[in-house]
C-alpha cells in the first residue's frame, strides 16, 4: 500500500510539472501569436492574400493549452478520476491541434514570401506618400530598415521614383524631408536592402522558434498522455472513496 501511495505521489508530481510546462508554452504561444499578428497586420493590408490566419490560430491554440493546463492541475490535485479522463481527452485533442499548427506553419512559410512580394511590389507601384497605402509602406520601411521590394532600385521603376528621381524618406537611415533625393549616386544614407526578404526573414525567425518549441511540447504531451493513463489506473486501483 505504501508503494502504491508513493506511486500516486510521483505521478501527481510528474503531471503537475508537465502542466506547468504546458502553462508556460501556452502563454508563450499566445504572446508570440499576438506579437506576430500585430506586426503582420500592416503587411496583410498590402499582401494579395491574407497572411494573418496562422497567427490567429496560434493565439487560439495558446488559449486552449493554457486552460487545458489549468484544468489538468486541478484534476491532478483533486485526484478526481472523471476530471482526469476529461483532461486526457483534452490533451489528446490539443495534441492533434498542435500537430496541425506545426504543419500549417510550413505551409504558411511557403506562401508568405510570394504574397508579400506581390503585395509590396503592387503597393510601391501605386505609392502616394499622403495616402493610407503610402503611410503603411513608409511605416514598414522604417520598421524593417529596408527600401523597395527587392532593393532600393525598385523605386526608380515606379511612378513616384520617375517623377521625383528619389526614394521615399522612409528609406533613409537618418530621416529628413529631402533625404531620399540624389540616391541614384549617393546611397550612404539609404537602406539598400529590400523589404520582402527582410520581412520574410523576420517571420521565419519567429516561426522557427514556434516549430522548435512545438516539437518539445508534442513530446511532453505524449509523456503527459502516458503518465495520465498510469495515474488514472492508480486512482482506480486504490478505490479512492467519494469518486
Amino acid at each position: 500500500m505504501m508503494e502504491s501511495g508513493n506511486g500516486v505521489v510521483m505521478l501527481k508530481i510528474t503531471l503537475s510539472v508537465l502542466n506547468l510546462l504546458f502553462l508556460v508554452f501556452g502563454t508563450e504561444l499566445l504572446l508570440m501569436g499576438a506579437s506576430i499578428h500585430l506586426n503582420l497586420y500592416p503587411l496583410s493590408l498590402l499582401a494579395t492574400k491574407s497572411i494573418t490566419g496562422v497567427p490567429a490560430v496560434l493565439i487560439i491554440v495558446g488559449v486552449l493549452i493554457f486552460f487545458m493546463a489549468v484544468f489538468g492541475i486541478a484534476a491532478v490535485w483533486k485526484e478526481n478520476i472523471t476530471m482526469m479522463k476529461v483532461f486526457l481527452i483534452l490533451m489528446t485533442l490539443v495534441f492533434l491541434v498542435a500537430v496541425t499548427v506545426e504543419v500549417s506553419t510550413y505551409i504558411f512559410r511557403s506562401q508568405v514570401y510570394t504574397n508579400l512580394t506581390d503585395g509590396f511590389e503592387k503597393s510601391i507601384r501605386e505609392y502616394d506618400e499622403n495616402s493610407k497605402l503610402g503611410v503603411i509602406v513608409n511605416r514598414l520601411q522604417i520598421k524593417f530598415h529596408c527600401c523597395g521590394s527587392n532593393n532600393y532600385t525598385d523605386w526608380f521603376k515606379t511612378t513616384f521614383g520617375k517623377a521625383t528621381l528619389s526614394v521615399p524618406s522612409s528609406c533613409c537611415i537618418n530621416i529628413t524631408d529631402s533625404c531620399g533625393r540624389s540616391v541614384s549616386y549617393q546611397t550612404a544614407n539609404v537602406h539598400t536592402v529590400g523589404c520582402t526578404g527582410t520581412m520574410a526573414a523576420w517571420i521565419e525567425e519567429h516561426f522557427s522558434i514556434i516549430r522548435g518549441t512545438g516539437v518539445g511540447f508534442a513530446l511532453a504531451q505524449v509523456i503527459g498522455i502516458f503518465v495520465s493513463c498510469l495515474y488514472i489506473k492508480k486512482l482506480q486501483d486504490n478505490y479512492i472513496p467519494g469518486y
